[in-house]
């Protein structure tokens, strides 16, 4: 899998995610980013990509405009990420952590964060959480309140990207029991407590146990929108991790015993000799087994399987040098 902004691309499988959800590029969109991500942060020439999207076709430039500007609205891809060279051709500007990991911030538009995630307001007291609903609301913020932490359990969905705005005291147990419940079931929600009654050792006890702030009632409007945003915007992310996450286990899980054994092996940069001397296996049975994981993982060099033993946790640390014979 590959990020490119807030988009997740799939090139073996041709599939596009933005924000999660599955979105539909061409084959000759594709091809044309494939083309760009082969050459980061270099000019590919319109020629270039012309003859290898259209070989043996006599084409107008249109068509390639239409294809860039496809990638640009479907993926959200500002001009300056995939940029035109006048006359010449196009750029895609790229910073890249891995070979196969291409890392770009999305645009900075002031408007673009509030879509990102939903705001969940629980807070037992009808009036507060009201107001605090319609003033979000206003804000062009998608919102919902929750009476209670079993209403808003009742109807979270832990697929959607949202984070809580948490009253700290609730009629039926504390802000802090929701907290443990959500980490019980995996939920990556984002929570910023609330409290009319703060203490320097509740604030500590909120950050200790993974809040992302603690705002004092009657709440600030600046420091609530402040305070929502960055929610907002952490939901984003921990969502996409959580579904790359998801992907890649399902991937994972695939795998048979000794297709994980030479996994780990090839992670840890051995070579196919090395692999099957220490697995009591022939060479060539170690470069079939190989094939096969890189199918079912959905990668084509060393690099991707690096990326997905990061995601799984099993090399954390590692940085790639080189991919073995």
């Amino acid at each position: 899998m590959i990020r490119l902004g807030e988009a997740w691309l799939s090139m073996e499988r041709r599939e596009a995610f933005l924000h999660g959800e599955p979105v539909r590029l061409g084959s000759r969109a594709f091809s044309v980013l494939e083309m760009l991500l082969a050459a980061p942060n270099r000019l590919v020439t319109k020629d270039e990509l012309i003859d290898a999207i259209w070989p043996d076709t006599v084409v107008e430039e249109n068509n390639l405009q239409v294809q860039i500007s496809t990638l640009r609205r479907v993926l959200q891809l500002d001009q300056r990420v995939l940029e035109t060279v006048p006359r010449r051709g196009y750029r895609l500007n790229i910073c890249s952590e891995a070979a196969s990991l291409a890392l770009v911030s999305p645009p900075d538009d002031d408007d673009t964060w509030k879509s990102l995630a939903h705001v969940h307001v629980v807070d037992d007291e009808p009036a507060v959480c009201a107001a605090l609903v319609r003033l979000l609301r206003a804000m062009g913020i998608a919102a919902t309140g929750h009476a209670s932490a079993a209403a808003f359990l009742a109807e979270c969905v832990v697929e959607r990207p949202a984070c809580l705005l948490l009253d700290v005291r609730l009629n039926e147990g504390s802000g802090f029991d929701l907290l443990d419940e959500l980490t019980r079931r995996q939920a990556p929600f984002p929570i910023v407590f609330m409290t009319g009654f703060g203490t320097i050792d509740m604030s500590v006890r909120a950050m200790k146990a993974g809040a992302l702030g603690f705002l004092t009632k009657p709440v600030n409007e600046d420091q609530l929108l402040c305070a929502v945003r960055e929610a907002i915007e952490r939901a984003h992310t921990r969502h996409a991790e959580s579904t790359l996450c998801r992907s890649v286990c399902s991937r994972y899980a695939c795998l048979t015993e000794r297709e994980r054994q030479i996994f780990a092996c090839l992670i840890r940069g051995h070579q196919n000799k090395q692999i099957a001397a220490d697995l009591g296996l022939q060479e060539v049975t170690v470069k079939v087994h190989k094939k096969h994981i890189m199918t079912k993982l959905g990668a084509r060099t060393l690099v991707d399987l690096l990326m997905v033993g990061r995601v799984l946790g099993m090399l954390p640390d590692f940085h790639p040098q080189a991919e073995p014979a």
